[in-house]
């Protein structure tokens, strides 16, 4: 569930819409969009304060598990979906590694390694979030990049596109731990 809600309030709206947030946080219930969650007790938060140019800009932000108000066939499917992303990942990372391990060394990989990091790749993609979908396109972009470096022996634009996807895999990892993601 993503969704976002951005409008103007004077100050005292605003003020009382975080009352009864703090209200719902502390009766260890929250309601949005017609859904409601249960709050446990500990909660990750994340607060940013920011004044430049004259404008401040404030975040809050906090996450918890919501798997404890899912039935259990609902737990046992988000726990196979999380084990699925979990194998895929790491026979991409290997895979990933290896291809960087042979460019270090000056060489180009052979087919096996390439064909394996673009079908985990793929599966990968498969098992991804909707909104993670048009990150998983510009990764996928880039490996069709690096096939084609690796096809036509472009030995910079096969170390450019390993830079790429190492950058675009490090910033998926970053957005993917600030959301509260727990598969990667």
């Amino acid at each position: 569930m993503g969704e976002q809600d951005e409008q103007s309030m004077g100050r005292l709206e605003l003020a009382d819409y975080l009352a009864g947030l703090g209200e719902q946080l502390r009766r260890g219930a929250l309601s949005a969009h017609g859904r409601q969650w249960t709050v446990p007790e500990a909660i990750d938060v994340r607060l940013e304060f920011k004044e430049k140019k004259g404008r401040i800009n404030a975040k809050l932000s906090w996450s918890w598990s919501t798997l404890g108000d899912y039935d259990q066939a609902a737990q046992a499917e988000v726990a196979r979906w999380q084990d699925d992303l979990k194998q895929v990942k790491k026979r991409m990372s290997a895979t990933f590694k290896e291809l960087q391990r042979l460019a270090g060394q000056g060489a180009f990989p052979d087919e096996r390694p390439l064909r394996d990091l673009v079908e985990s790749s793929r599966s990968f993609a498969a098992l991804a979030e909707t909104d993670w979908q048009g990150a998983m396109q510009e990764f996928l972009d880039h490996l069709a990049n690096l096939q084609h470096a690796v096809a036509n022996q472009q030995q910079e634009a096969m170390l450019h596109e390993l830079r790429d996807l190492q950058n675009r895999m490090a910033a998926c990892h970053r957005e993917f731990k600030s959301r509260g993601g727990t598969a990667k």
